[in-house]
C-alpha cells in the first residue's frame, strides 16, 4: 500500500508532465505561427490624397473621422471615353506642357501610350490676379487640374498656411491632379501669392487619357499615396509625436501609470498572459491530479512528492534568474548606447549643416547699404535648396520608410510638388545608379557652388574661410557616413540570438519552478517576471533599431525622422533671414 501510495503521486506527475508539455507545444507553436505570419506581411498604411501638387497631403484611413475627401469613387472604368477638345497652343507653351506631363509619375502611362501630344493639347490656358482663390478645401465643384507656368500659389489647410517650400507652389508645380485620380474634395485651399498664369485640364479631358488601355490607375493611386505619404511627414502635415522627435513623458507618477499606447506594457502583455495561462494549467493539474493536502495559497509542503521534485528545478531557476537578470541587463545597456550614439550624430548632422549656413550668409556679398547683393540672394538660395536635398536624400538611403523618395518616381513627385527644381531633378536622374546617391551629388553641390562663388567674388577669396568650408562639409560626409556603421555593427547575430535563448528558457521554466514555492500565487508573479523581462528584451530591439527599419513595434523612442527633415528645412533659411539687414556697414575685401 506504501508503494501503491508513493507511485500515484509519481503517475500522476507523468500525466501532469504530459499535459503541460502538450500545452506548451500548442502555445508556443501558435506564437511562431503568429510571428512567421506578422513577419511576413507587409504593411501599408491607408493613404489619402490631396490635389494640389505641392499642398501638403494628409495620409489618413480611408475610415477616419477626420478623411479630407468624401467617399465618392472615381470610375476609371467609365465607357464615356469622349474625344477631348484639341486646344491651338503656341509651340513653346505646348513643349513646356510636354515636358510637365513626362517627368510626372501620374502620367507615365498616358506618356508610354503615345498620348502625350494629344494630352497636352487638351490644356486651356488661364490667368489669375493675386489674391484669387483657385481651390478651396472642401470644394467639390471645381473639377480642373493646374500646371502653373508663372507665379507663385500659397497653400493652407485646415485655416494654417504651410510654411516653407512645402506651402508654396511654383513652375513646373501641378495642382489639383490627386482630386481628379481619386474623386475626391479638394484638401486644401490654394491661392495666388502673385499674378497666376496656368494651364487647364478638365476632368472629362482627364479622365479619358487615365482610362487608356496602357494606364494601371489603381497602381498610380497606390504608388503615389505612398510617396506622398512620406513626404507628408517631412512637410509636417503628418506628425508622429505631435512634432517632438520622441514621444515626450511628464514627470508626474498618475501620468505615467496612466500610459498605455505607446508603452513596452502595450508591447509585452500578451507574452505575459500567455505565461500566466501556462501557469494557472500547470496549478490547476496539480490540484486534479495530486490532491495537495495544503489550501490553495498556502505554502506547499516540501515533503509532498510531486514538490519535492520541483525543489531542484527551483533551485536551478534561481540561479538562472541572476544570470538572466545581468546579461539582459547589460543587454539593455548597450542598445541604449546605440541609440543615443545615433541620437546624438542626426544633431551632429543638423549642425554641421547650419554651420555652412552661417558662414555663406555671413561672408556673402553685400552692397553699401548691408544688404544682399542679387548674386549673393541668389547664392543663398542655391545653398539652403541643395542643403535641404541633401539632408533629405540622406535619410532615404538609410531609412526605409523614406527609400521611396531616392528612386526615379519620388523624384518625380518631388518635382510635381515643387520640392526641387526641374535642372536638379535631371540631374539627378541622370545620374549612374554607381554614383553612391543623390545626398553625395547634392554635397557635391555645395562644395562647388561656395568655391564657384568665391572665384567670382560672391565670397571672399580668403584660404581661411575655404579650408574653413572644406572641413565643415568633410566633417558633415564623415558624420552621415557613420550612421550606416553604427547599424551595421548594433549587435552581432549570436550575441542577440543568446540572450532571447536566455530569457524564453528563464521565462518557460518559471510556472514549474516558482509553483513549489507559491502554490497559487505562482501565477500573478509569472506574469509579472514575464511582463518585466520580455518587456526588457523588447525594449532592448527597439532600441536597436531607431530607424524603426525592422517595423518591430510603433515604440515612442524611435526617431520621427520628419522632424529632423524639418528642422534642417527651417535652419537651411535661418541664416539668410538673420542676417539679411545688418545695423552696421560692412566692407567685405576679396
Amino acid at each position: 500500500m506504501a508503494k501503491d501510495a508513493i507511485r500515484l503521486p509519481t503517475i500522476a506527475a507523468r500525466r501532469i508532465i504530459m499535459i503541460l508539455f502538450f500545452v506548451i507545444c500548442c502555445t508556443y507553436t501558435t506564437t511562431c505561427a503568429d510571428a512567421f505570419q506578422s513577419s511576413g506581411s507587409i504593411r501599408f498604411p491607408s493613404l489619402v490624397d490631396r490635389n494640389p501638387s505641392r499642398t501638403i497631403i494628409r495620409p489618413i484611413d480611408s475610415s477616419s473621422s477626420t478623411t479630407l475627401f468624401s467617399s465618392r469613387n472615381f470610375d476609371l472604368d467609365s465607357n464615356d471615353r469622349a474625344q477631348p477638345t484639341r486646344i491651338e497652343r503656341t509651340e513653346d507653351e505646348r513643349a513646356y506642357i510636354e515636358s510637365v506631363l513626362r517627368t510626372n509619375v501620374l502620367f507615365q502611362d498616358v506618356v508610354r501610350q503615345g498620348s502625350l501630344i494629344d494630352l497636352a493639347s487638351a490644356f486651356d490656358r488661364v490667368e489669375y490676379k493675386k489674391g484669387d482663390t483657385i481651390f478651396s478645401q472642401g470644394d467639390t465643384d471645381k473639377d480642373y487640374m493646374l500646371i502653373l507656368e508663372e507665379g507663385e500659389c500659397s497653400i493652407t489647410i485646415d485655416g494654417e498656411e504651410i510654411p516653407g517650400i512645402y506651402g508654396t507652389m511654383r513652375p513646373p508645380a501641378m495642382v489639383g491632379e490627386l482630386a481628379l485620380l481619386m474623386d475626391k474634395d479638394r484638401a486644401a485651399t490654394v491661392m495666388a501669392k502673385t499674378n497666376v498664369v496656368a494651364f487647364r485640364l478638365d476632368r472629362a479631358s482627364f479622365k479619358y487619357f487615365m482610362t487608356g488601355p496602357l494606364v494601371k490607375a489603381e497602381d498610380i493611386k497606390t504608388e503615389i499615396r505612398n510617396i506622398d505619404h512620406v513626404i507628408d511627414q517631412i512637410s509636417g502635415v503628418k506628425k508622429r509625436y505631435g512634432g517632438d522627435i520622441i514621444r515626450q513623458f511628464k514627470p508626474s507618477r498618475r501620468w505615467l501609470w496612466g500610459r498605455w499606447h505607446g508603452t513596452i506594457l502595450q508591447q509585452a502583455w500578451k507574452a505575459a498572459a500567455t505565461s500566466m495561462l501556462v501557469s494557472t494549467c500547470f496549478v490547476a493539474a496539480i490540484r486534479f491530479f495530486c490532491r495537495p493536502s495544503w489550501a490553495p495559497g498556502q505554502i506547499p509542503d516540501p515533503n509532498f512528492p510531486i514538490i519535492s521534485r520541483l525543489v531542484p528545478l527551483a533551485k536551478l531557476w534561481h540561479y538562472l534568474m541572476s544570470i538572466t537578470t545581468f546579461i539582459l541587463t547589460f543587454f539593455l545597456s548597450q542598445a541604449y548606447t546605440l541609440w543615443r550614439n545615433m541620437y546624438d550624430t542626426t544633431r551632429k548632422i543638423q549642425g554641421r549643416i547650419n554651420d555652412i549656413g552661417l558662414l555663406v550668409a555671413s561672408t556673402v556679398e553685400r552692397d553699401d547699404q548691408g544688404k544682399y547683393t542679387k548674386r549673393g540672394e541668389d547664392l543663398l538660395d542655391d545653398i539652403g535648396n541643395y542643403t535641404r536635398l541633401f539632408h533629405l536624400f540622406c535619410w532615404a538611403k538609410y531609412s526605409k520608410k523614406f527609400q521611396v523618395l531616392s528612386t526615379s518616381r519620388g523624384m518625380s513627385r518631388m518635382l510635381s510638388r515643387g520640392i526641387m527644381s526641374r535642372t536638379e531633378y535631371n540631374t539627378l536622374t541622370s545620374l549612374s545608379s554607381s554614383n553612391g546617391g543623390p545626398h553625395n551629388a547634392c554635397l557635391t553641390w555645395i562644395l562647388v557652388k561656395c568655391l564657384t562663388a568665391m572665384k567670382d567674388n560672391t565670397l571672399p577669396k580668403d584660404h581661411a574661410l575655404r579650408d574653413l568650408l572644406f572641413h565643415k562639409m568633410c566633417d558633415l560626409r564623415g558624420t552621415f557616413a557613420g550612421i550606416g556603421d553604427q547599424l551595421d555593427g548594433r549587435i552581432p547575430l549570436a550575441y542577440a540570438h543568446f540572450v532571447q535563448v536566455l530569457v524564453d528558457s528563464f521565462l518557460l521554466i518559471a510556472p514549474f519552478a516558482l509553483y513549489s514555492e507559491l502554490d497559487i500565487w505562482s501565477i500573478p508573479a509569472v506574469g509579472l517576471l514575464t511582463l518585466f523581462y520580455a518587456g526588457l528584451l523588447d525594449l532592448a530591439k527597439i532600441l536597436l533599431d531607431p530607424l524603426d527599419n525592422d517595423e518591430f513595434y510603433d515604440a515612442p523612442v524611435n526617431f520621427d525622422i520628419g522632424v529632423l527633415i524639418r528642422e534642417s528645412n527651417a535652419g537651411s533659411t535661418r541664416w539668410k533671414y538673420s542676417a539679411e539687414m545688418l545695423p552696421f556697414a560692412t566692407n567685405f575685401e576679396s
